[in-house]
C-alpha cells in the first residue's frame, strides 16, 4: 500500500524531528503500517511494545519485528521493573491503554525517543490518568494525525467512523466484504435466546469471534430467574450451550488470564482454551498467541482464570476478532458512552452485530465522558511545557 500524505508526514516526523512523537488515527488509517515503516527505517534498532499480550502478538505478526508487552520489555517481576540501562527508540502501539504509572515506568529508562501510537477515540486506560489522550490535546506540536481510512468502504469501518464523529450509523450495512447490523432483540433473556440460535446456526466461531458486554453482573442471575445480561451470566449460558460440564472449568472452555505472571510469560489479557484438566483439578491451557504450545497452570494462576466467550470491552481492547456480537441493555446504560461503543465495534475485522435493547446503544453514542487528570491540572502552569 502506498503511503498517503499523512502517513508520509508521520513517518518523516518520527524519524527526523527531535524529541518524542505521537501518532494517532482512527481504525483503518494504517497505524500498524506506520510502525513497520519506522522500524524498518531504523533497521530494527528500536523497542516495539504494546500494553497486552494479544496486542503484542498481533503487532509482531503484522510488522515482522519482535514485539512484547511493556511489562515483559521492562522485566516486571510482579513487584517491580528490573531492566537495566536506557531504552533505545521505543514505539508503543495501542498507547491509549497506557496509564500514567506505566508511562512513568517507561520514561524512567530514558528512551532516546518515545513514539506513542494509538486511537484517541478509544477508551481511556483502566488505571490512573490518560496520558495519551491528554498529550494529544496539550502538545499538538508533537502529534501526527492519520486522517485517511484505507478501509472506508467496509461496512464495519463506515459504522465505526460515524460513531467516532458522534453520528448514528445505519442499522444495516453490507459493503466491501464487511457486515454491520443493529438488531433489537429485547432484554437479556430474549437476547440470550437469540444468541443461542445464532450459535446453533453457525454464525459464531468461538476461536475467531467474540461476544462483548459493558458490565460483569452476576453469573447466577439466570438460574435465579432474573438474567441481568452481564458478562458472567453470558459466559455461564454460552458454556452450557458449547461445552456443558458439571465442573466450573473443563477441556474446551475459552478462558482469559486476569493477572501478570512475568516469570512464566503469562500476562493479564492472555486468551486461550483449556485442553486438559489434571488429577488435581489444574488446567492445561493453550494460549492463542502460543501457536499450539500447551501450558500447565499452577493453583495461583488458575485462580486468575475466567471464562472468555464473552469479554468486557476493556479486556478486548488491543485485540482483533473476526466478528463481534455486542450486547447492550438498559440496566447497563451508565457504562455506555461513545468511546466504549467505538472501542467495542472496532475490535471486529469482518462483522459487527449490536443486539439487545438498542435504544441505549444509540443514546450512548451521544454520551461523551471527560476524565479529570493531574496532567490537565499541571498543564494550567504553562512553565512546565
Amino acid at each position: 500500500m502506498e503511503q498517503d500524505s499523512d502517513q508520509f508526514t508521520a513517518v518523516n516526523a518520527a524519524l527526523t524531528e527531535q524529541g518524542d512523537r505521537i501518532i494517532t488515527g482512527g481504525a483503518g488509517t494504517g497505524k500498524t503500517t506506520i510502525i513497520r515503516q519506522i522500524a524498518e527505517a531504523l533497521d530494527g534498532k528500536c523497542e516495539v511494545m504494546a500494553p497486552t499480550g494479544k496486542a503484542a502478538a498481533r503487532l509482531k505478526e503484522a510488522t515482522g519485528f519482535p514485539a512484547g508487552t511493556v511489562h515483559r520489555a521492562l522485566l516486571w517481576d510482579g513487584k517491580r521493573f528490573y531492566r537495566e540501562g536506557k531504552l533505545p527508540v521505543t514505539i508503543i502501539d495501542e498507547a491509549s491503554m497506557v496509564d500514567s504509572c506505566l508511562l512513568a515506568a517507561i520514561l524512567r529508562y530514558e528512551p532516546s525517543k518515545i513514539i506513542l501510537v494509538g486511537d484517541d477515540a478509544q477508551l481511556a486506560p483502566v488505571g490512573k490518568g490518560q496520558p495519551f489522550h491528554d498529550l494529544i490535546r496539550l502538545r499538538p506540536d508533537i502529534v501526527s494525525t492519520l486522517r485517511t481510512c484505507h478501509r472506508a468502504k467496509g461496512a464495519v469501518h463506515q459504522a465505526a467512523n460515524a460513531i467516532r464523529q458522534g453520528e448514528t450509523p445505519a442499522a444495516r450495512i453490507e459493503s466491501d466484504g464487511e457486515a454491520w447490523c443493529v438488531k433489537r432483540t429485547g432484554g437479556p433473556k430474549e437476547t440470550l435466546e437469540r444468541l443461542g440460535q445464532w450459535i446453533r446456526d453457525g454464525y459464531y466461531d468461538e476461536n475467531q469471534d467474540i461476544i462483548l458486554g459493558p458490565q460483569y453482573g452476576n453469573a447466577n442471575s439466570e438460574a435465579e430467574g432474573s438474567p441481568d445480561g452481564g458478562i458472567r451470566a453470558i459466559n455461564a449460558t454460552v458454556k452450557s450451550w458449547l461445552n456443558p460440564s458439571s465442573e466450573q472449568y473443563a477441556p474446551g472452555d475459552r478462558v482469559i488470564l486476569n493477572k501478570n505472571f512475568s516469570a512464566e510469560d503469562l500476562w493479564n489479557g492472555d486468551l486461550g482454551s483449556i485442553t486438559d484438566m489434571d488429577n488435581h483439578g489444574l488446567p492445561e491451557v493453550t494460549l492463542d498467541r502460543d501457536q499450539g504450545m500447551p501450558r500447565r497452570l499452577d493453583r495461583e494462576q488458575f485462580r486468575e482464570l475466567a471464562h472468555a466467550w464473552c469479554l468486557s470491552v476493556h479486556k478486548a481492547q488491543g485485540s482483533q476478532f473476526r466478528k463481534v456480537f455486542f450486547c447492550v441493555f438498559r440496566r447497563h446504560f451508565r457504562m455506555l458512552n461513545r468511546s466504549l461503543i467505538y472501542t467495542a465495534v472496532t475490535r471486529a475485522q469482518k462483522a459487527v452485530v449490536v443486539c439487545g435493547e438498542t435504544d441505549v446503544f444509540y443514546s450512548g453514542i451521544n454520551t461523551v465522558c471527560d476524565r479529570q487528570t493531574v496532567m490537565q491540572a499541571l498543564a494550567e502552569d504553562e512553565s512546565i511545557w
